[in-house]
């Protein structure tokens, strides 16, 4: 299938699209969980030691009551950021974008870790791997791969 004209292909186009396009700075904070958490999820050291998570419109407009209804996945277009802080510098941006149609998604999305100022440090076109694993630890199936539900404030 050829890809759509506005179908993320690279990770420039990605970067591109959370601090341009789609700035990740007018996204929301991730409902119930301190915009900045410390320690780990069970199984998963990645992305410390600080970060704050992001999603965007269509993301939220996913969520009732703060979190995924049972049984529900995020749309397409959903994207999730999260900002890896260190010494109170943001050095690492992790993203999730929903996009099952995409040749690069593995798992349903496209999955990338770009510095701030777009450098790769993991590529959308290793499709996930690395990635999904760890998202589907614990209570990762039933959040659509989303973990930071396992963190929110009850």
């Amino acid at each position: 299938m050829p890809p759509q004209a506005d179908q993320i292909s690279s990770d420039r186009k990605l970067y591109t699209l959370v601090t341009q396009t789609q700035p990740f700075t007018s996204y929301v904070l991730f409902p119930r969980v301190d915009s900045v958490g410390s320690g780990t999820l069970n199984g998963s050291n990645a992305h410390r030691p600080l970060v704050r998570v992001r999603m965007n419109a269509t993301a939220y407009g996913a969520l009732q009551n703060d979190t995924l209804p049972s049984g529900d996945t995020f749309p397409d277009g959903s994207i999730l950021l999260k900002e890896i802080i260190e010494n109170g510098e943001v050095t690492l941006y992790a993203i999730m974008v929903r996009d099952r149609e995409n040749p690069l998604a593995g798992a349903g999305r496209l999955w990338a870790e770009l510095r701030p100022d777009g450098d790769v440090f993991y590529s959308i076109t290793n499709r996930g791997e690395g990635c999904v694993g760890c998202h589907a630890l614990e209570k990762g199936t039933t959040n659509d791969l989303v973990r930071t539900f396992e963190r929110q404030n009850r």
